[in-house]
């Protein structure tokens, strides 16, 4: 079922796209996008494979700067500031808009750590063990883990090694997540839990995902 439009024009725009167009050199990869990310909603784009789906989701949070090639135009605005002005910090931006990525990618690290260092690094003065507990449980990972804190996050099963990188992504207390293909080299099993997980972040976070 879709949501009515006079629903959706209603509903809080957190991130907007106007007339953007992203060129790697002289390619073009992206062409005249104009869009509105809503609040607290799960918006998906779909598309054959090289359509640019996976480009115009890293230029929501700027990883895109880190291609030497890579150039912009138009304008992307997060909650009406300009994303790409001189004065705005791209570290800041990602910790706003975080990135869970196609391939699980924990740090070579504990399970602990792979939630307390992005925190740690952000200057976080909370109580770390129940950051992590919340994180861990916002991922629906906590019941699984919680006597194996110590342990490296590499030996998870790759379902439960992306759901660690989503508690990652959340406990830095981001507004948006961004999602590039987050299931793909996940057993129908894990995506099933990773899907349902989804719908109960969308509660607290406004998810933009790549399928």
């Amino acid at each position: 079922m879709r949501p009515h439009p006079e629903t959706i024009n209603q509903t809080e725009t957190v991130l907007r796209a106007e007339h953007v167009n992203v060129y790697y050199g002289t390619f073009l990869a992206v062409r005249d996008i104009t869009m509105n990310i809503p609040k607290n909603r799960i918006t998906a784009f779909i598309g054959p494979s090289g359509c640019g789906k996976s480009t115009l989701l890293r230029c929501f949070n700027r990883l895109n700067d880190l291609i030497e090639t890579f150039r912009a135009e138009g304008k992307i605005y997060y909650q009406k500031e300009d994303l790409y002005a001189p004065d705005v910090d791209p570290v800041e931006v990602r910790r706003r808009i975080g990135m869970v990525f196609q391939k699980p990618n924990p740090f070579p690290k504990s399970i602990y750590d792979n939630i307390a260092f992005g925190a740690r690094i952000n200057g976080y003065k909370g109580d770390m063990d129940e950051l992590v507990e919340r994180s861990l449980k916002g991922a629906a990972l906590w019941d699984e883990v919680k006597d194996k804190l110590k342990q490296s996050g590499l030996s998870l099963s790759g379902g439960q090694q992306q759901r660690l990188c989503i508690a990652r992504a959340i406990a830095v207390q981001p507004d948006v997540i961004l999602m590039d293909e987050p299931c793909s080299a996940l057993d129908p099993i894990s995506t099933l839990r990773v899907e349902d997980l989804l719908h109960e972040l969308k509660e607290q976070y406004t998810i933009v995902i790549v399928t």
